[in-house]
């Protein structure tokens, strides 16, 4: 390993897949200041020499450290590491059974854009839709291994959003 991990540039992508796990390839050359295609050329040769895994899927290529992460909890991180998908599950964990309306107007977007990403995290099973008596609402399903995945994985992105989140829910001044 220690030959493949010899070039600085290969063993400074490799460490902050390791910090950052799921992280997409536009974001490890703008972080680390490296040309997409340079970046791309590593990540291809340290797959191939089976240090890393890399998922494609919906227009990203998520790396990750060989066996170091389990299969849910790349479901979990490649959601969570979107904006608006974070958004949704933030506002759910601070407010569980959270009428369609009401998540929609807290994050201010489209309603087709939200409906989009809400119907991502329903199908990967991080929200569901709950039902009482008098309405329905959404609530974050697994809430511990959300909270947990979030605690245990924090990229810029993700504590980035979590602090701005944090503050719109903040004391007001």
């Amino acid at each position: 390993m220690s030959d493949i991990l010899e070039l600085e540039t290969r063993r400074n992508i490799y460490d902050y897949i390791t910090k950052t796990p799921g992280v997409n390839l536009s974001t490890i050359a703008e972080t680390l200041q490296l040309s997409a295609q340079l970046v791309d050329y590593h990540l291809s040769y340290m797959e191939n020499h089976e240090l890393i895994t890399i998922d494609k899927g919906e227009g990203y290529k998520r790396c990750y450290v060989r066996g170091s992460i389990g299969v849910e909890e790349k479901r979990m991180l490649a959601l969570l590491r979107q904006g608006i998908p974070l958004q949704i599950v933030l506002f759910l964990l601070e407010h569980p059974f959270s009428r369609y309306k009401d998540v929609l107007k807290h994050l201010g977007v489209s309603s087709a854009l939200f409906s989009y990403h809400l119907r991502k995290l329903v199908k990967n099973g991080l929200v569901t839709v709950a039902a009482s008596e008098l309405e329905s609402g959404y609530v974050c399903q697994n809430e511990k291994n959300i909270i947990i995945c979030l605690l245990r994985y924090q990229p810029s992105t993700v504590t980035k959003m979590v602090r701005d989140t944090w503050d719109d829910f903040g004391p007001q001044k």
